[in-house]
Order: structure tokens, then sequence, then C-alpha cells
């Protein structure tokens, strides 16, 4: 096997959205390691920013609901803007729909979070080394407090628990040694909640963090042409867009058909 299969495909750290790609959709994953990567303006992105930054205003630097609102629509806007200046496909109305719910959602959980106190850190980098592995694995962490780390996400559905968001604050938890919790902020048309829930089986979803970074170093071993590895894994991208989660951008799929046909 090469000695560092990361290093020789440019793969500098891993993190666990790279982690969650590698389980989803392999094929992606090797696409975007070779550098085929689109933005992807999607309005239920656009949705949980806008929240993520006004929650963050408020309990960081203490100012009105009101404010907090402001800054939240106005990252619709950089969004809009952004998507125009590439050229980027973007449901304007979806994003028009999804904006309706900002005010409510916001003057519903802010209060919350202020029950919580002031987070010591918020967007914080954290980063751990395994021993068996030759790159650290690496991620962002929303609001670390004195004992726990908390991600927020934005859902229009009920939340349950999601294995995706467990190895994700399992990260967080490993490089804080603090309890991870996932703060999901369930918004319809007419509800706007905070549901928590505490990560179970924290050291399980850290023991297959490593089990996973391992095989896909395995993956890249095979060879130091990025093609061959693709051609040698034997996958098949399904590149039909017919599922909201595994959708490809225009690179990607560029990139997919040079790589995999």
């Amino acid at each position: 096997m090469i000695n560092n299969p990361f290093e020789i495909h440019g793969v500098k750290y891993i993190s666990p959205s790279q982690i969650n790609k590698f389980i989803q959709s392999p094929a992606k994953w090797l696409v975007q390691v070779a550098g085929y990567k689109d933005n992807l303006y999607k309005p239920a992105f656009t949705y949980g920013n806008a929240i993520e930054i006004g929650i963050t205003k408020a309990v960081v630097e203490n100012i009105s609901v009101k404010e907090c609102i402001d800054l939240a629509n106005g990252e619709f806007d950089r969004i809009l803007q952004k998507s125009k200046e590439s050229k980027s496909e973007y449901d304007v109305d979806g994003a028009t729909k999804k904006q309706k719910n900002v005010q409510r959602t916001l003057e519903t959980v802010i209060p919350l979070y202020k029950e919580l106190g002031t987070p010591i850190a918020t967007q914080k980098r954290v980063e751990y080394q395994f021993d068996s592995t030759p790159i650290p694995l690496m991620g962002f962490l929303d609001l670390e407090y004195e004992d726990t780390v908390r991600d927020l996400k934005t859902t229009s559905f009920r939340p349950k628990t999601n294995s995706n968001y467990n190895r994700q604050l399992a990260t967080y938890a490993l490089c804080t040694n603090k309890l991870p919790m996932i703060d999901y902020i369930y918004t319809t048309t007419k509800v706007s909640e905070l549901i928590s829930f505490d990560v179970e089986n924290v050291n399980m979803h850290i023991k297959s963090l490593e089990r996973i970074i391992i095989k896909m170093m395995r993956m890249l071993s095979v060879s130091n042409d990025i093609r061959e590895v693709c051609q040698l894994s034997n996958l098949e991208p399904n590149l039909s867009n017919d599922n909201w989660w595994d959708s490809w951008g225009a690179n990607e799929i560029i990139g997919a058909k040079k790589l995999f046909y």
C-alpha cells in the first residue's frame, strides 16, 4: 500500500462531511477528491445558515432579536446574489417560502438559547489525530459551552436519530471531551420548535469514524492515479439527480464521466 495515499491525492484532512459522503456516495467522494466540485445553492441550506447566523449573533453579541432577524434575512439576499453571479440554478420561490419562517423561528428559539448562557466558542475548528491514520479528523463545531458542544440543524420533518449527525457530533465530542447535543430547529409553515437530543453510543461512533477513514485510505491506496482508483473501485455513480440528498452539480457530473466512464 502507498505510504500515505491521502497525501498522494491531495487530501490534507478528513471531515465528518467527507466521511458521510463516502458512506452515502463513495463515487462522488472520489470525484470531489479529484477536484470536481460545485457550490449547490438550495433554499433549505440558505434557511439553515440564516437561522444559525441569527442565533449566533444573539448569544454572542447580545444584539436585539430584530437585528438578528435582519441579519438572517440578509443571508437570503447574499445567496441569491451569489447564485446569480455564478449562474447557478437556485429555487428562488422555494427560498422565498423558507424566508417567511425566519422571523417567527428566531423569535421562538433565541430566548431558549439565551437561557443556556454565552458559549465559549462558535464556529471553532477542532481536530483529532488517530494513531492509525496519517492525517487528522477535522471539523467546525457550532456552539461550545463549558460542558457541552451543540450543533444546529434545521428541518421541516419531525426530527429523529440521524447517523450522519451522530458521527459529526461524535467528532466534536472526541475533540473536546464534552457532551455532544444536536439541536433540531423544527420548522413548518405553522410551527417553529427547538427539539434537542443527546448523542448516544458516542464511543461506538468514534470507532466507526476511525474505521471509515482507514477504508477511505485503502480505496485511494490502489493507485497514484485517481482515474485508475475510480476504475478499479467498480463503483457506478448515479448521475440521474433523482435523489435530493445525492444531487450532482455540473462540474461533478463532468468529473464523474471522465473518471468512471
